[in-house]
């Protein structure tokens, strides 16, 4: 039998304890559990268990962080390499998008005193704009340009009777603002004039194109020029208002052609598929208001065709496929068209012109002449307006 002192020392051994306290778990283990108790102290616990879970979040997170910074750095660099190669690009192309504005005035306070030095320093879109005052220059134009002038009745470009008063090469120029006057006489290859165009996409507007011995604008290019917008403008006192020679899909709208010479506006030599709308054509004094020779698709729209000495419109020489509508055909002394037994039309299948000779009547009052206005008729051919119009438009 233990003595007290020994069963209070044996009680109070933490040795013992732990002994005992494995011997009763490894019981309940193997008849509860199944287990036995090695296993029980295989088994991580629960603080241990939470430890390993937050260094596992710790590093997903971790790679996350890293794959999303790579993700930026690739995008960050391909976003550069796409600018440079872009810069780059335009660069070798010749393309400049930046525009500089030039002012040139004759007194010297601009950037230049003459235009032409104006437009020898620019580049591709720039503007120049140009004060008051009469400029004695014959300038030509190789850079796709604005000249803008200050006041279209003040600010004017004499070419003193000599050559071309502007010559434009280059595609995409843009001119208005402008008196342009005293071009050359004709010469041995006919291109003297206030303005010769010999590009494509250009715009003249809103100028004067006056007292130019040859022609007031001249449109001419091998094989062709084309898109060019010709508006605004008043072209009085030239031989030839406007000359075009392989000029195609232009137009020519809403213009004024007065006191020209031989004609207002000639189309020659396949210029084909233009757009001759809302001008007025009057006071042509040998010739014609407009012809049209070799030509065709061209439509003829919405125009003033009046006082005209000789003329009012002629087709010849091949012209065909051509369409005239809804214009006012006015007091032109010989005759107000000449057809030229050619295949064109003068009204639109609804509407056709208003012929200011023509005697028919209009029983229905629907505004259209009950029979055709007769152009040019032989056995066997009829080419007439269809459908005249009882007043002008």
């Amino acid at each position: 039998m233990l003595k007290k002192k020994e069963v209070e020392t044996w009680m109070n051994c933490p040795e013992c304890n732990i002994r005992l306290k494995e011997h009763h778990l490894s019981d309940h283990m193997r008849r509860i559990h199944n287990k036995n108790i090695e296993d029980k102290k295989t088994e991580p616990s629960e603080s241990s268990n939470k430890k390993i879970y937050k260094e596992k979040n710790t590093r997903s997170i971790s790679k996350a962080i890293i794959s999303l910074i790579i993700i930026i750095v690739v995008i960050l660099a391909f976003s550069i390499y796409i600018i440079y190669f872009t810069n780059n690009n335009n660069n070798s192309n010749g393309q400049n998008n930046h525009k500089t504005n030039y002012y040139v005035s004759i007194n010297g306070k601009g950037d230049y005193s003459s235009i032409q030095k104006a437009v020898d320093s620019a580049s591709e879109n720039d503007i120049i704009y140009v004060n008051n005052g009469t400029y004695f220059e014959n300038i030509e134009i190789n850079e796709s340009i604005s000249l803008i002038g200050k006041d279209k009745n003040t600010t004017i470009i004499e070419g003193n009777g000599s050559g071309i008063v502007i010559n434009i090469l280059a595609d995409n120029v843009k001119i208005s603002g402008f008196t342009i006057k005293n071009g050359g006489p004709s010469s041995a290859d006919s291109s003297n004039a206030g303005i010769v165009i010999r590009s494509n996409n250009n715009t003249i507007s809103d100028c004067n194109i006056s007292s130019n011995e040859n022609y007031g604008l001249y449109i001419f290019s091998s094989p062709e020029t084309t898109n060019n917008l010709i508006k605004n403008n008043t072209f009085s006192y030239n031989k030839y208002g406007i000359y075009t020679s392989y000029a195609k899909s232009s137009n020519i709208s809403s213009n004024t052609f007065t006191h020209n010479t031989d004609y207002g506006i000639y189309l020659s030599s396949r210029s084909d598929n233009n757009i001759i709308s809302n001008n007025i054509i009057t006071n042509t004094k040998n010739m014609y208001g407009l012809r049209i020779k070799t030509s065709s698709g061209n439509k003829v729209i919405n125009n003033k065709i009046m006082n005209n000495e000789n003329g009012g419109l002629y087709f010849c020489c091949g012209a065909s496929k051509n369409i005239v509508y809804k214009n006012d055909f006015i007091n032109n002394t010989d005759w107000n068209a000449n057809h030229g037994n050619l295949n064109n039309t003068w009204d639109n299948g609804e509407v056709g012109n208003y012929w200011d000779d023509y005697n028919g009547t209009d029983a229905n009052g629907d505004g259209i002449g009950d029979t055709p206005y007769v152009i040019y008729k032989v056995v066997g051919e009829d080419y007439s307006d269809k459908f005249p119009l009882m007043n002008p438009i």
